[in-house]
C-alpha cells in the first residue's frame, strides 16, 4: 500500500491551505476590482488542445493517457489554451472585450525542485477581443496589484515582445513552426542551437548578428536615467532595417509607459530579445518576480492567434498566469509567513455527567442564530478544555455542567478578560450580542 501522494504532488495541511486560500481570495478581489468574471474548465482535456501551441517544454511534460474509448487525453498542463477554447465555442457570441479569470490546478511531469511541482495552482487573468495596448498594460496592472496586496512589494518585471524576433525571422520567410523552435531554444538558454536553426533557414548573417545582440544585451531599466533613452534609440537603430520588428519594439515601449503611468511603479526591465517557451505568444510578453525568488512567480503575454487556431473568429487576446503554488513556497520558505486557518473563536465544553441531549439542544439554539462554534467531542476535563481553548486562540469557552443543565443555562468564560457569566439559554439574543464581536 502506497501511503504517500505521487512524487511532486503535495497534500496541503490546514495552514498551507489557509495560505493558498488567502492568495486565491486576493486574486479574486482583483478580479472584482477590474471586472474579470471567473470561469472553470475541466482538469482533463483532449491532447490536441495543448499539442498545437503549448510549446516543446509542455508537450514533453504532459500527463497524457487514453480514456476507455481510446481518445488521447491530458491533465491540463496550463489553462490559457482551455480558456481560448471556451471563447472560441461557448462564448463566441459574447461582445468584446471579454475579461475572464480562473483558479486551477495544473499538472506537468517536471523534476520536482524549488518552484516546480508536478501539481501546481495558477490564478489567471485573460482579456479577449482587444488589441489596444491599454489591455496589455492592464495585465501588468492586475499582476502588480495582486503582488502588492499579498505583500510582495519588491516585485519587478522583465518585459519583452515576441513580435520583435518573429518579425525578423518572417522577413526571411522562416515558417511559424521553425520560429517556435527557435524561440523555445532561446527561452531555454540554448542560443547556439537557435542560431544554427536560423542559418539552416537561410537567415542572413546580418539578421543573426542583430538577434544575437538583442538576445545577449543586458536588460534595460525603464525610466532610470537619460542613459536609457540613448539605449532605446540604439535599439531602434538596430531594428530600423526590419519595419515589423521596430513597430513591435515601439508597441512594447508604449505598453510599458501606459503601465507605469497607470500606477505600476515597480522596476520594469525591457528585454528586446526575450522569448518565452509557450509557442502561442505573438506580441508583448513578461515575467514577474521578486529579488530572492529562484524562478519567476508570474508570466504571460499576448496571443492573438490562439482562438482562431481553435476554430473561433480572429480574436486578439492577452493574459497571465500567476503561480499560486510558487508564491506559497516563497512566502513560507523565504518570508516565514504563516496564515492561521479560519475557525470559530468559541469552544463549547461540558462535564461527563451532562445529558448529551441538552448539549444537542444548546447547539441547535446557538447555531440557528448563526453563532459559529466548535464543540468538544472527546469529553475533556474542564481544565484540559480551558488549556485547549487558550492554546488554539479561542476567545470564549462555553461551559455546561450539571447545574447549568438543571437550570437551563450555559456559562460563558471570556478567556481574555477572565470573566465568567451565566445565561439562560432562552436569552439567546443576549448571548449572541456578547459573542458576535469575535465573528
Amino acid at each position: 500500500m502506497l501511503l504517500e501522494p505521487p512524487r511532486g504532488m503535495d497534500d496541503l495541511l490546514p495552514e498551507e491551505y489557509a495560505l493558498k486560500q488567502w492568495i486565491v481570495d486576493t486574486i479574486r478581489h482583483v478580479y472584482s476590482d477590474y471586472g474579470y468574471l471567473e470561469v472553470e474548465t475541466p482538469t482533463v482535456e483532449y491532447y490536441e488542445l495543448f499539442e498545437a501551441k503549448s510549446g516543446e517544454e509542455i508537450r514533453d511534460r504532459m500527463f497524457d493517457f487514453h480514456d476507455k474509448a481510446g481518445r488521447r487525453c491530458v491533465l491540463r498542463p496550463e489553462v490559457t489554451a482551455s480558456i481560448a477554447r471556451l471563447v472560441s465555442t461557448k462564448l463566441k457570441a459574447v461582445a468584446p472585450p471579454i475579461r475572464l479569470g480562473y483558479i486551477a490546478d495544473c499538472y506537468r511531469y517536471d523534476e520536482p525542485q524549488w518552484g516546480r511541482r508536478r501539481r501546481f495552482w495558477q490564478g489567471g487573468f485573460e482579456v479577449f477581443g482587444s488589441s489596444n495596448p491599454l489591455s496589455d498594460a492592464e495585465i501588468l496592472q492586475v499582476s502588480y496589484q495582486v503582488f502588492k496586496k499579498i505583500g510582495l512589494g519588491e516585485q519587478y518585471f522583465k518585459i519583452g515582445h515576441a513580435g520583435i524576433l518573429r518579425s525578423i525571422l518572417e522577413s526571411y520567410k522562416v515558417d511559424e513552426k521553425t520560429q517556435d523552435r527557435i524561440l523555445t531554444s532561446i527561452d531555454r538558454g540554448r542560443v547556439e542551437e537557435a542560431y544554427s536553426m536560423m542559418r539552416s533557414s537561410h537567415v542572413e548573417d546580418e539578421a543573426i548578428k542583430t538577434i544575437k545582440e538583442l538576445v545577449e544585451s543586458p536588460p534595460i531599466a525603464w525610466g532610470v536615467d537619460s542613459m536609457d533613452k540613448n539605449i532605446l534609440n540604439r535599439i531602434k537603430g538596430i531594428l530600423s532595417s526590419w519595419r515589423g520588428a521596430l513597430q513591435a519594439f515601439e508597441n512594447l515601449l508604449e505598453i510599458v509607459e501606459l503601465a507605469n503611468t497607470s500606477g505600476v511603479d515597480s522596476p520594469m526591465y525591457l528585454m528586446p530579445g526575450m522569448a518565452r517557451g509557450l509557442e502561442y505568444y505573438t506580441g508583448f510578453i513578461f515575467e514577474q518576480s521578486v529579488p530572492d525568488a529562484e524562478v519567476s512567480l508570474n508570466g504571460g503575454g499576448r496571443y492573438d492567434k490562439l482562438v482562431e487556431l481553435f476554430g473561433g473568429k480572429p480574436t486578439p487576446a492577452v493574459g497571465c498566469a500567476i503561480g499560486i503554488s510558487r508564491i506559497m513556497q516563497y512566502m513560507v520558505e523565504k518570508r516565514g509567513i504563516r496564515v492561521r486557518p479560519k475557525r470559530p473563536r468559541i469552544f463549547l465544553a461540558y462535564l461527563q455527567d451532562v445529558d448529551k441531549r441538552y448539549i444537542a439542544k444548546v447547539l441547535n439554539i446557538l447555531r440557528r442564530e448563526n453563532i459559529p462554534l466548535e464543540v468538544d467531542l472527546i469529553e475533556r476535563r474542564i481544565t484540559s478544555a480551558l488549556e485547549y481553548a487558550v492554546k488554539n486562540d479561542f476567545k470564549y469557552l462555553l461551559i455546561i455542567g450539571k447545574s447549568e443543565e438543571e437550570s437551563n443555562e450555559v456559562s460563558i468564560r471570556d478567556l481574555e478578560k477572565k470573566i465568567q457569566t451565566r445565561f439562560k439559554i432562552e436569552e439567546v439574543g443576549r448571548i449572541k450580542k456578547m459573542l458576535e464581536e469575535v465573528n
